[in-house]
């Protein structure tokens, strides 16, 4: 006797439909009935860093292929050649349509047509396409940013745990404040490489690492206590399912929440013979460093791209490049592992690239909670999030005939020759507030620098750009106010020509925006009207601003490079970081109030503002800054003597009658220093010399 979904398998049969994958018996009453996370052992083994090695490469090269994939317009046929029904459509505003897969097989037929519509493209747009996006890459990992100072400004903020309120009830020491992840807005937490909860310091090295080390901290003084390897708490081919088992995990950058440690990993698998990319989150229970346990565990298919945590929810987006015959992605908790039901996995009109968008959503906190992941076939760049939304964006370099855009969606793209197109960039808009919603989609001219060219307020969306003519290379720059349906309302266009976006800073109803070449202009641009921005007011200063800090309401500090004409090359060249104190009290006429630079000093806060702390309690800041000394030419003998030399240390000042003033320039005895936070009333840092990560010491005066 047929059951029900035998039934229901000769019905489809009958109208010709071909049956979802997924309509068998064993699944459905496995889905139904749940199945236990398992928690995976800690049993130790041997570290893998070549594996681990060939992760952080392949994530690279994923990247890569994520730069320059995106979304287009015309979505292959079903196999039997008829359109797809319009309930298995999602129509979001802006133009797109997604169209939701009923069967894996569809899926599989979907990628197959995408990789021979890829291999049929000529070679030379293909390395075309790579060159733009290697370009990309090597200007520099752009992490422009904004930061809340101790009046409650609004928007980004650095913030400072107090034991009294540490987050989550983390084990804080009882006497000492202690400075927390720096964040682009509140409530939306940031994974970095270190962090503290006032007691114990934990953190990872910049190099290729599979472990987390934890310090404990007491008056300047700092002790290894433990040590995380998580290769040695991975799943190995034998103990788990194929997806979820670990070749070799490299620890991307990891959260602190409570007692519980969220690790996100990049890691490889061996999925039916070849080795494919996958994200892990890892939970360990911390209460007790002295028996640190993992207590859960979270894979997706693809590298990771970023995540965020609001409160125990943690969102991760990766980038899934498909291979050989493994088109679907998969997901699951603890070693159990499975690809996604068809349903779950959706695609826009015809993709130009056979790789997926993957985004879940993991609770941390309740282990036996429903996880809930979808893919659109497509890719990510990087993303912004507001709090209640996600907004996944990517750029799309314009060669044709390799082109993952049409310019029958969104901005129509005036093409000078052949070969080349203005670029373009797609925004995603996910919906947070119920599970995971795509609710939006847009396309704007210009590349998006980085995650703080976003700002999300009363309703809209604000982004910057940077557009050039591939045909005469003349790059201008603007300012997008879309509303929630991500329709552009207003935008100011075409300002700073021949100059590019390299930091942004919402404060309210006002965008401070940083563009250069030669010289750094500071424009005021006025969003209290939307559908009429404009700007009100600009200065220049020598080099430029990476990052901007609103002080207060009249002033803004810039943080980013100091330059100068190289008597040995000719040109000019970034020689130090350059602190910039901004006057903009008068948003028509903004002034340059103090300035302070450092020759030969470099900081990781000029690419990546988590290295910036504030402490609102001392109204001051902290970055780290080394010295590096290569040589000098001399111009009367025409020579280049070499002397390298480096030091690493961190510069303490705070903002006073209009002025900077150093409060502390802070020479370790170590080569660099990525990362400084403060306890109490010492400052730590993660030293490195030959390789090895080290916490130092100092007095915070």
């Amino acid at each position: 006797m047929k059951n029900d979904l035998d039934f229901l398998r000769d019905k489809l049969a009958q109208e010709g439909v071909d049956a979802p994958s997924e309509m068998d018996e064993k699944y459905v009453m496995e889905t139904l009935s749940g199945v236990e996370p398992k928690v995976i052992g800690v049993d130790k083994k041997k570290k893998r860093r070549m594996g681990a090695l060939i992760g952080g490469i392949a994530a690279a090269l994923a990247l890569v292929i994520g730069v320059t994939a995106a979304i287009g317009t015309h979505f292959v046929k079903a196999p039997s050649g008829t359109p797809y029904l319009p309930s298995r459509t999602l129509d979001l505003p802006g133009g797109l349509s997604l169209i939701r897969f009923s069967s894996h097989e569809e899926i599989n037929n979907a990628v197959k047509e995408l990789k021979t519509k890829r291999d049929s493209i000529p070679m030379k747009f293909r390395e075309d396409s790579f060159a733009q996006s290697s370009d990309m890459l090597q200007g520099g990992y752009s992490e422009e940013n904004s930061f809340s100072t101790s009046n409650g400004s609004s928007g980004s903020t650095g913030s400072s745990g107090q034991s009294s309120s540490s987050a989550d009830g983390a084990k804080a020491s009882d006497t000492s404040s202690f400075s927390e992840t720096y964040k682009q807005v509140d409530g939306v937490d940031e994974a970095d490489i270190i962090k503290t909860d006032g007691r114990y310091i934990y953190c990872t090295d910049r190099a290729l690492s599979d472990d987390i080390i934890v310090f404990s901290a007491d008056n300047g003084r700092a002790e290894r206590v433990a040590e995380i390897s998580v290769d040695s708490m991975l799943p190995t081919p034998d103990e788990a399912d194929i997806y979820c088992a670990s070749k070799g995990a490299y620890v991307e950058d990891f959260y602190l929440h409570g007692d519980r440690l969220i690790v996100v990993c990049d890691d490889l698998s061996d999925r039916g013979g070849y080795t494919d990319g996958i994200t892990r989150a890892l939970v360990y229970d911390i209460g007790d460093v002295d028996d640190i346990n993992l207590i859960d565990s979270f894979t997706q298919s693809g590298y990771r791209v970023s995540s965020r945590m609001i409160g125990d929810m943690l969102y991760i987006v990766s980038d899934y490049t498909t291979y050989e015959d493994n088109y679907i992605p998969a997901c699951g908790r603890g070693s159990d592992c499975r690809e996604l039901p068809a349903d779950q996995v959706y695609s826009v009109d015809d993709p130009d690239q056979e790789s997926f968008l993957v985004i879940s959503a993991y609770n941390t906190a309740d282990h036996t909670a429903q996880t809930e992941t979808k893919a659109i076939l497509g890719a990510a760049q990087d993303l912004y999030c507001s709090g209640n939304n996600m907004y996944i964006y990517a750029t799309d370099w314009g060669y044709e005939p390799y082109s993952v855009w049409s310019s029958s969606i969104g901005v129509e793209v005036t093409k000078d020759n052949s070969n080349s197109s203005d670029i373009t960039s797609r925004i995603l808009k996910v919906s947070l507030s119920d599970g995971i919603d795509f609710t939006a989609y847009t396309q704007i001219e210009g590349s998006i620098y980085g995650q703080y060219a976003f700002d999300e307020s009363g309703g809209y969306l604000r982004v910057a750009t940077t557009s050039e003519n591939e045909y005469d290379r003349v790059n201008t720059n603007n300012l997008f106010v879309l509303d929630e349906a991500l329709n552009t309302v207003g935008s100011v266009n075409g300002f700073a020509r021949n100059e590019e976006i390299k930091a942004v800073r919402y404060f309210g109803d006002t965008a401070y925006v940083i563009t250069y070449e030669q010289t750094d202009p500071l424009f005021v641009i006025d969003l209290s009207e939307p559908s009429k921005p404009q700007i009100t007011g600009s200065v220049e200063i020598s080099g430029f601003s990476s990052m901007l800090v609103p002080v207060g309401d009249d002033l803004v500090l810039g943080i980013g490079y100091h330059d100068e004409n190289n008597v040995y090359t000719g040109y000019i060249t970034e020689s130090g970081t350059k602190l910039a104190l901004f006057d903009v009290s008068d948003k028509s006429e903004p002034k340059v109030l103090d300035t302070k630079s450092y020759i030969d000093h470099y900081s990781v806060v000029q690419h990546n503002p988590k290295a910036l702390v504030y402490n609102p309690e001392r109204d001051d800041y902290l970055i780290p800054l080394n010295y590096e000394y290569y040589g000098y030419y001399d111009k009367t003998t025409l020579e280049y003597t070499e002397v390298n030399e480096y030091k690493g240390g961190y510069l303490n000042f705070k903002i006073s009658d209009g002025r900077i003033i150093e409060t502390d320039k802070h020479t370790a005895d170590c080569n660099s220093v990525d990362r400084c936070v403060y306890i109490g009333d010492y400052v730590y840092m993660t030293a490195f010399d030959n390789g090895r990560l080290n916490v130092l010491g100092a007095e915070y005066k």
